[in-house]
């Protein structure tokens, strides 16, 4: 991991079926982040057209022709922000299949400053989202000029072992994307940045929206969190940057404190996988 960097989580409202307007706001947030010194800048979950409303055959059929390919519109936009600003960005977009019509995921891309891409497919599909998402299948880290960073979308995050996996294989950041909706706790998803970092010695940039789609709400709460436990920078339900500096001697210092890898025990865990 490079000594020091700046990550920002974005937090915005998105428009539903509206790659034109939400490629618009999403590009202008990454060159404003840029500008004000970012490096890796993540982008809530499914940013491009929004989240599903119904499994009704009209809305299945509606989200599918607004979804795009990467290089569509929405995606072609982020990238050239990215490669124009020299940032590190992670977006969350409806994707369709590259072979299968009428198939699509919900997809992570983390796009570097040379316009390479690694990407990751939700993997933990909620209620609706099983009518309209083919899962993925990986937990893998990439290498980027800043350090290893994994990328996991919204309700992946709420299995710790999805994390631990990313962190186990040198993940030094982990991206994550939200489309999270208000729940009866407005800090939990503070709790949940804090804890993944935590208890991975890792940073966590967790980027969730605000605003509303028809009746519902998303709490917004985007925030970074740091191997200590701590959130150095953290939003309530308004749009905004969560924007901090990300320092590889904390992360060192920490996993030297306390020696959380070492005393791992491996052979005790195998119910978690085998129940």
């Amino acid at each position: 991991m490079r000594a020091k960097f700046t990550a920002a989580a974005v937090q915005e409202e998105i428009g539903y079926l509206d790659p034109t307007g939400n490629a618009e706001r999403f590009a202008k947030r990454v060159q404003e982040e840029a500008a004000a010194g970012a490096e890796l800048i993540v982008l809530p979950e499914l940013a491009n057209i929004g989240y599903p409303v119904s499994a009704e055959s009209d809305d299945l059929a509606d989200y599918y022709h607004a979804a795009e390919h990467f290089g569509g519109e929405f995606t072609q936009a982020i990238r050239d922000a990215a490669v124009s600003t020299g940032t590190h960005v992670v977006v969350g977009f409806a994707e369709r299949h590259a072979t299968l019509t009428g198939v699509i995921a919900n997809t992570a891309v983390l796009i570097r400053p040379d316009a390479s891409t690694e990407f990751h497919r939700k993997i933990h599909l909620p209620r609706l989202e099983k009518s309209y998402f083919e899962p993925g299948g990986e937990l893998t880290p990439f290498d980027t000029e800043l350090g290893r960073i994994g990328v996991l979308v919204c309700a992946d995050n709420s299995f710790p072992e999805a994390a631990r996996v990313l962190a186990l294989r040198g993940a030094e950041v982990i991206a994550v994307s939200y489309q999270a909706p208000t729940l009866p706790n407005p800090t939990l998803y503070h709790g949940l940045t804090a804890t993944r970092a935590y208890e991975n010695q890792c940073y966590v940039v967790a980027a969730n929206r605000c605003g509303a789609q028809g009746e519902l709400p998303f709490c917004g709460t985007s925030a970074i969190g740091a191997p200590d436990g701590t959130l150095p920078a953290a939003l309530d339900d308004q749009p905004g940057t969560a924007r901090a500096e990300l320092d590889a001697d904390l992360l060192v210092r920490t996993r030297l404190f306390q020696t959380r890898y070492r005393d791992r025990r491996p052979d005790l865990y195998g119910p978690i996988a085998q129940a």
